[in-house]
């Protein structure tokens, strides 16, 4: 076994030690654990492909679980074109939501390759890079940013397809690299949070937490939020990483982003709970507790926070203090980070369905369309909604 990997063991050995075999953990780690025993080996067998995705004009774009990027459209789910990544089967996957310009559609591919496609779905360019794609691409000042399980953070020219810059962290970079005021706000599973200068990559700063960091940061009001694998939640000064507060109340890791709203930071955990955090000073507001870990970003409609979770449920949970007044059970772990468009929300479930639910403003979800990715035909109009 790789350093990589038996390091990687020790450590989730520890947190089943910690977590006294919970089962909440159990359900989300152990899937995150085979993903990075794969990284390490730099392949993985089917990819499940956590994908978000990207709403632009009419059209959603996003990954799949099986293994293509699609043009969906947003009031049908109907497909517009697919694009099918070149990778094999058995790295073939897109876990990062599609990035998309006036010009093109970025594609990170967990097959190591970032492709450009036009807005009709053909191949425009592709560069392969040194290891899998986890995170989004992010397009900034005329470049393409793009972490990798390779521990390197690519500035790739749109134009001339050169690299301008790279860092490279001391572990993989599976987060969204983040872009405000001309610095590049980065994580790694080496523990760290960077700050990078955008026109160059010099580092400005690094915080060193107490766990890897998988979490995409998010930057507000001159701080960085973001968890780790340490079960901490941090609030760094932007300018200086410095730290502002800490919240420690989670039992278990931090994977996915954050989401900041008005004077609140949400911040949802792999122990099930989504932790309504003060975001000036850390202190709880209230917590909501899921039957499943939380790893997917939530999203705001109306007055209400929808939050997705492993026990397979979109849970409607009010802002101003946490109680759920709405759900749909969709029968399928729901781990990739939400989308929302006016009062309709996206999301992509592990059973390879993606889904627009249109949200009531008493809290109750209604099923719009499913489009089931792995079927020949992904639209049934005849299939019973689950809400």
């Amino acid at each position: 076994m790789s350093r990589c990997s038996s390091g990687f063991v020790r450590i989730f050995e520890r947190q089943l030690m910690i977590f006294n075999l919970n089962r909440r953990f159990l359900l989300v780690a152990i899937p995150i654990l085979v993903l990075t025993l794969t990284a390490c080996a730099g392949h993985i067998n089917n990819p499940e492909g956590w994908s978000g995705g990207t709403i632009d004009g009419d059209t959603l774009y996003i990954g799949t679980q099986a293994g293509d990027v699609r043009a969906l459209d947003v009031v049908n789910g109907f497909t517009k074109w697919r694009f099918e990544l070149q990778g094999d089967d058995k790295s073939r996957g897109v876990y990062g939501a599609p990035a998309v310009t006036e010009d093109a559609i970025y594609v990170g591919g967990y097959d190591s390759v970032l492709y450009v496609l036009s807005h009709g779905g053909d191949l425009m360019w592709q560069e392969p890079v040194g290891g899998s794609i986890v995170g989004s691409p992010v397009i900034a000042d005329g470049m393409i940013l793009t972490g990798a399980s390779d521990n390197v953070l690519r500035a790739i020219d749109v134009e001339d397809r050169i690299e301008r810059w790279s860092f490279e962290t001391d572990s993989r970079i599976w987060s969204t690299p983040v872009v405000e005021g001309g610095v590049v706000y980065l994580t790694s599973l080496d523990k760290k949070v960077y700050a990078l200068k955008l026109e160059d990559g010099t580092k400005l700063w690094e915080y060193e937490t107490g766990g890897g960091i998988a979490s995409t940061p998010v930057v507000d009001g001159g701080r960085v939020y973001v968890g780790s694998f340490d079960g901490v939640f941090y609030a760094l000064s932007a300018a200086t990483g410095e730290v502002q507060w800490t919240f420690d109340g989670s039992d278990n890791w931090y994977w996915g982003e954050a989401l900041v709203g008005g004077d609140t930071v949400y911040a949802g955990s792999l122990d099930g709970h989504l932790y309504a955090l003060d975001k000036s000073t850390g202190g709880q507001k209230w917590a909501f507790a899921t039957a499943g870990p939380i790893a997917g970003r939530p999203v705001i409609v109306f007055d209400m926070i929808a939050v997705p979770s492993d026990d397979g449920g979109l849970h409607m949970v009010r802002l101003s203090d946490g109680k759920e007044i709405g759900s749909c059970n969709v029968g399928s772990e729901l781990r990739s980070a939400l989308i929302v468009r006016d009062d309709v929300v996206f999301l992509n479930a592990k059973d390879s369905s993606i889904r627009a639910l249109r949200i009531k403003s008493n809290g109750n979800p209604d099923e719009e369309w499913v489009h089931i990715a792995d079927e020949d035909d992904p639209i049934d109009v005849g299939r019973p909604p689950d809400c």
